[in-house]
């Protein structure tokens, strides 16, 4: 029998394609050879930084000089082992190291791994920094510690005096307190907690760490209610001059969120002052002044339009400006 043109038209199609797809079946196994040789190549050969011990060891040198307002950036941002043995100091593993806020730190440890703490040090002296010590003791490890000439001094740090703080969710004309202090907080640390009497899951206010934009940072915890807002209050606070902060959204909520947050901050007698934070805000500085040489009740309240996912945390602290001795 005779084949349709149709079907001897497909046989020699075939024919005609066996030849390439052998050799598309050859080159295909080539790649995989090569993907795989490259592979055990770079675990081969790669460097892996120095030994868990010559971190501890770079760690010590630095817990052993460290001052109270000592600012730490472990680079690349990539290498945090260090955070093992300096977590509660609270390091930084930032891309950009001068983009932080170093006039509250008059010292800033560098504990740097493959060149990058050398690779710094043109750019901290042209920032006006002084590279005042440096330490290579530690095998691939080196620790540089700068003067920054920073001329701000923390007087009050509202997260550390948290449990000094009333908070309660305010709804029209009501106030539903917030007053379970819990030592726990939502990550499951011991920095404590309030928590509200509902939606406890989020509901509440916690000193915690949270990616904000691609850095984790220690903040306050403060996810703006469905309705009205969540207000934070700290009585009897010594003001010094300026209210200085960070706030925004979460890395979650500046990708899943829906609208702005709106933080209110009062600080008596004066009226608030509204900051509004956008979902592309997830680190950003704000300010006021205040009166020198009294007391005062010092209120935060956080709302928002839209309250879906929107993960907010904030810092404040209360700043003058120090003596030159």
């Amino acid at each position: 029998m005779q084949d349709s043109p149709e079907l001897a038209s497909a046989r020699r199609e075939g024919r005609d394609a066996g030849p390439l797809a052998g050799l598309l079946a050859v080159l295909a196994l080539a790649v995989l050879a090569l993907t795989g040789a490259q592979g055990i190549w770079f675990w081969l050969t790669v460097d892996e930084g120095p030994s868990p011990a010559a971190v501890e060891a770079a760690s010590q040198v630095i817990r052993d000089g460290y001052q109270p307002g000592d600012l730490i950036l472990l680079v690349p941002a990539y290498a945090t082992r260090a955070r093992e043995h300096l977590g509660d100091l609270h390091p930084l593993a930032v891309l950009d190291p001068l983009a932080e806020d170093f006039e509250a730190h008059p010292r800033v440890w560098v504990l740097g791994l493959f060149g990058q703490a050398e690779a710094l040090r043109a750019s901290f002296g042209t920032a006006g920094m002084t590279l005042a010590a440096t330490d290579t003791s530690a095998p691939g490890v080196t620790v540089d510690r700068y003067d920054t000439g920073g001329r701000d001094e923390v007087t009050y740090d509202f997260m550390a005096h948290l449990k000094d703080a009333r908070v309660w969710h305010e709804k029209g004309s009501t106030r539903t307190p917030c007053s379970q202090w819990q030592d726990v907080n939502g990550q499951g640390g011991r920095l404590g907690r309030w928590a509200c009497p509902y939606d406890r899951d989020w509901f509440y206010v916690a000193p915690e760490w949270h990616r904000m934009g691609d850095h984790l940072r220690l903040c306050l915890w403060a996810h703006p209610p469905n309705e009205g807002r969540l207000v934070i209050q700290f009585p009897r606070v010594p003001l010094t001059g300026r209210l200085v902060g960070r706030a925004g959204h979460t890395l979650n909520g500046s990708v899943n969120a829906r609208a702005a947050v709106d933080l209110d901050v009062a600080v008596e007698p004066e009226p608030a002052q509204r900051f509004s934070f956008e979902l592309e805000d997830t680190w950003r500085p704000y300010m006021l002044d205040t009166a020198t040489a009294t007391t005062s009740t010092v209120t935060f309240a956080v709302s928002s339009v839209d309250a879906g996912v929107n993960h907010f945390c904030f810092t404040a602290e209360l700043r003058r400006t120090r003596e030159t001795p």
